[in-house]
């Protein structure tokens, strides 16, 4: 009776955290500058305790790197694709639909490919989870980490630096549809 609950409720966790990224990733968000500078700060702190945990193995740097340089070309690819929307209730964003899918199935793969590794592994004991060299274990979670890290670095520091430039006074009449938004530039 038991051992299904044992499945269940992490299952059950895991739908609901996945119901609320795509909620968050796909569509217009709110701008909340309060918001945006917590998830930087926080998308800053992991990168680099994740990058110094990789001094256990110094190979995966390469894997790191390449994590690196794919984020920041996603990025650059969402700032280029961002429109910025006045309602009523203040200003949203969104980027390309694409991206926003994109970074998603990046986020969703880490998850099944983890639990799938964990499944999977002849000798599950072996592993630690209090042990945070796990993450640094395996250079490809790593790279899809780091393209996940510094998409978001960039992209919120974006939109915090975008943020000072809208205009807090703009009215509903200023914005046509949500594809031409009103980028309202002070």
């Amino acid at each position: 009776m038991q051992d299904w609950m044992h499945y269940a409720i992490p299952a059950v966790l895991i739908c609901f955290f996945i119901y609320r990224r795509t909620k968050r990733t796909i569509g217009f968000q709110k701008l909340a500058k309060g918001r945006l500078k917590f998830r930087l700060t926080l998308f800053s702190i992991l990168g680099i305790a994740i990058f110094l945990l990789g001094f256990v193995h110094p190979i995966h740097f390469i894997g790191y790197l390449i994590g690196l340089a794919a984020g920041v070309g996603l990025g650059l690819t969402a700032i280029r694709h961002t429109r910025f929307e006045h309602r009523a209730d203040g200003w949203y964003y969104r980027t390309h639909l694409w991206i926003e899918i994109a970074v998603l199935v990046l986020f969703l793969g880490r998850i099944i490919y983890r639990v799938a590794f964990i499944a999977l592994s002849p000798n599950p004991s072996s592993l630690n989870p209090a042990d945070p060299t796990q993450f640094t274990k395996d250079p490809v979670t790593a790279g899809v980490f780091f393209i996940i890290v510094s998409y978001y670095i960039l992209f919120f520091g974006y939109l915090l630096r975008e943020e000072t430039k809208l205009d807090p006074d703009a009215t509903l009449s200023n914005t046509s549809n949500s594809e031409s938004s009103a980028h309202t530039v002070k």
